[in-house]
């Protein structure tokens, strides 16, 4: 699904734009409008979106403003305009296509077929990355993965990564830098990927870095890592998760 935001200051466009997406792109879920420069800022840094179709002229401001006063800038752009005089500063802000109203439903068809190439081909370019830095590493463990959110892929140090907990179908990654990344990956997927030492499954619920463990509570089987947060130890990994220890 990609997630996108219409920007366009007539709601019978955003209207008209919205229902032509749903009959010929299903896959685009229009998360968000917005009708000016300063509501398109607000709605692209609150739901960071993949992609973001706006027109160029709203009200008495240009739509290139966004660029200029966004925080989140990892999303592509498709402009629409009723004039062409603006399609060289379009391409010049880097949008993905310039499309004339009133929009053709085959060219922004094919718009969206072209942000899908795009979006694969980047992060093809990421993955790639990713390889030939876990390649070129010593030895048998990874030191970065990509993992799978709700707005696209977090790139996370290995080592950054204090715990994994389940949550239902989900993931929730917490690492060193105060970050909680919720994944679509569940936590079997992830014993798998972190399948070495440091990372120990101690619980059904739980994938612990031993390198972050602050201290173990023997009373109550339970381990408080360096963030504060109290794990339980199931009582037949209690053996296994206390000679981890005895190897140090």
């Amino acid at each position: 699904m990609i997630q996108a935001i219409i920007v366009d200051d007539e709601s019978s466009c955003r209207n008209v734009l919205s229902a032509l997406l749903q009959s010929i792109a299903p896959q685009v879920k229009i998360i968000g409008t917005a009708q000016n420069v300063n509501e398109a800022v607000i709605l692209i840094d609150e739901l960071k979106p993949e992609l973001v179709i706006l027109d160029v002229e709203l009200g008495d401001e240009l739509s290139f403003k966004i660029f200029e006063k966004v925080s989140y800038r990892q999303f592509y752009s498709i402009i629409t305009s009723a004039h062409e005089k603006y399609a060289i500063r379009a391409f010049k802000a880097s949008c993905l296509e310039y499309l004339l109203k009133p929009v053709d439903s085959t060219e922004l068809a094919q718009a969206i077929v072209k942000f899908e190439r795009q979006r694969q081909i980047t992060f093809n370019q990421k993955k790639i990355e990713l390889l030939l830095e876990n390649i070129g590493s010593a030895g048998n463990a990874i030191q970065k993965i990509a993992i799978p959110c709700h707005d696209g892929y977090a790139f996370v140090n290995v080592a950054d990564i204090i715990y994994c907990e389940a949550d239902a179908k989900y993931t929730k990654i917490y690492t060193r830098n105060n970050e909680h990344i919720l994944s679509s990956k569940n936590l079997g997927e992830f014993e798998e990927l972190l399948d070495y030492n440091p990372f120990f499954r101690c619980h059904k619920s739980y994938i612990i870095n031993i390198n972050f463990v602050k201290k173990f509570l023997r009373s109550d089987s339970l381990v408080e890592m360096s963030n504060g947060t109290r794990i339980d130890v199931a009582t037949r990994k209690k053996d296994d998760f206390l000679k981890l220890f005895e190897k140090l």
